[in-house]
């Protein structure tokens, strides 16, 4: 009798649990097919969730998601996909940034939160009448267009050509082919006009050995005076003395009327003759230079927080011409083309070169004053020699050099360009790279005030046939 009814409960209990499995099958079958309607990129394209940078335009596939997560679907340990794209022999990496980069994406960098220790600077210049004054917010961190349309026409081209050597011709040749190439396709001019001058912003801040090349300065002033621009119109401008002197641009010890290289005037920034004090960029980090530990009157404190314009750059000169060497630079990420322009450029600086957020802060206001802007006209950059590690104190163990010389009105791509160059260095040697990437790009790039773009899309490369 008890094992009749063992067995009937055993019976009993098979058919219990295998109606159970049948449901949950059932139930699971169910679930997935209503998975499949909700996820119709796992039925149109079974392949999106894989790679979903094989389309052109990432934005169009039909996961909105693919737009703001470049590897959602993908393994989660998995590196993010990259877009390689050639541009000046370069391989850039392109994924979400170079769109982010775009002068037409997104909101313009005046708009992002600013970080805790940014100060709010200010640029300070004179209205029509000299005994007052206009302060004004830095363009940086305003979202009035300075002018009507930014960038400029001329800042869309980069213009590249190779040297068989370093010497006085090969840069000749070079040189004349860019300036040329520029005109023609711009339609700019560079000839003496009301000022009758030019100025060439050298750079000498890391002293002898790592200066820009004096046979490229020869052959820019060459080229000028095939223009219309004698030697003693053409000044040779940089903003230390001793640094001057210690690259050979000067003699190496002062004589009376010795501010002159081969011909040409030299402006030393920092002699107290080239600064005015009606023109200047105010930021409220304190002076790191050791004049103002003396200190002795209210005006010399209040100027603390002051770095002040050059005058000649400004108003002395029809255009000048930036001639920088690159190196990279914890401040910014890179000095090349907007580090010499500005950060090597104006007095009390060194408080910028340790705040990286108040360096770009600085760097992208300066180069946007109206006129500095008007007069900077481009930049020359030889990649003769150029450092990728330890910046800016040269340190020629850490020096690679190319045969290539670039000019563009567009410093932002030529430091994008170099960023890419001092990366691929950075790795071949072992160093960790600069990473994320710097700001400056983004900051100068973007918003009405643009400096130029660093998205290969909207330039134009311009090379030697031959």
């Amino acid at each position: 009798m008890l094992f009749d009814k063992l067995t009937t409960m055993n019976f009993l209990l098979k058919k219990i649990l295998l109606c159970a499995f049948g449901f949950v099958a059932v139930a699971g079958t169910l679930f997935a097919e209503d998975d499949s309607t909700t996820n119709p990129v796992s039925t149109t394209n079974p392949t999106a969730t894989t790679n979903q940078v094989a389309t052109t335009n990432p934005a169009a596939t039909t996961n909105p998601a693919s737009t703001t997560n470049p590897v959602q679907g993908s393994d989660n340990n998995a590196a993010a996909p990259i877009v390689v794209k050639k541009f000046a022999g370069i391989d850039l990496t392109a994924s979400a940034d170079e769109g982010a980069r775009s002068n037409n994406a997104g909101a313009s960098p005046q708009q992002t939160p600013a970080t805790t220790n940014e100060q709010t600077p200010r640029v300070v210049t004179p209205t029509s009448n000299p005994a007052t004054t206009t302060t004004t917010i830095a363009p940086a961190i305003t979202t009035t267009p300075i002018v009507e349309s930014f960038p400029e026409p001329q800042r869309k081209f980069l213009f590249e050509s190779s040297v068989a050597d370093f010497s006085t011709a090969a840069y000749n040749k070079a040189v004349e082919f860019l300036l040329s190439s520029y005109e023609k396709k711009t339609g700019r001019q560079l000839v003496p006009a009301e000022k009758k001058k030019v100025a060439l912003k050298i750079y000498t801040a890391s002293g002898r050995g790592f200066e820009t090349p004096k046979n490229l300065t020869r052959a820019v002033r060459r080229a000028l005076a095939k223009r219309g621009f004698s030697a003693e119109n053409v000044l040779i401008v940089d903003l230390q003395e001793r640094t001057l002197r210690a690259s050979g641009y000067l003699p190496p010890y002062r004589k009376p009327n010795d501010f002159f290289w081969e011909g040409s005037p030299v402006i030393a920034l920092d002699t107290g003759n080239f600064y005015n004090g009606k023109w200047f960029y105010e930021n409220n980090l304190p002076s790191r230079e050791p004049t103002t530990a003396f200190a002795r009157t209210m005006e010399d404190l209040a100027n603390e927080r002051k770095s002040f314009l050059p005058i000649p750059l400004l108003f002395d000169v029809d255009f000048w011409i930036n001639l920088p060497v690159a190196s990279d630079l914890p401040a910014l990420g890179v000095s090349a083309a907007i580090g010499n322009a500005t950060i090597w450029n104006v007095s009390n600086q060194r408080r910028f070169l340790e705040n990286p957020a108040n360096a770009v802060q600085m760097a992208v206001s300066v180069a946007t004053i109206p006129e500095f802007r008007k007069k900077f006209e481009l930049t020359i950059l030889s990649l003769e020699k150029y450092q990728f590690i330890g910046g800016p104190v040269f340190n020629q163990n850490y020096t690679t050099s190319e045969k290539e010389v670039w000019l563009s009105a567009n410093p932002v791509i030529i430091d994008f360009l170099m960023w890419q160059k001092m990366n691929a260095m950075r790795k071949a040697r072992g160093f960790d790279l600069i990473l994320p990437e710097p700001p400056l790009f983004a900051t100068a790039g973007k918003g009405g005030y643009s400096l130029g773009s660093c998205v290969s899309s909207e330039l134009e490369l311009v090379k030697p046939e031959n």
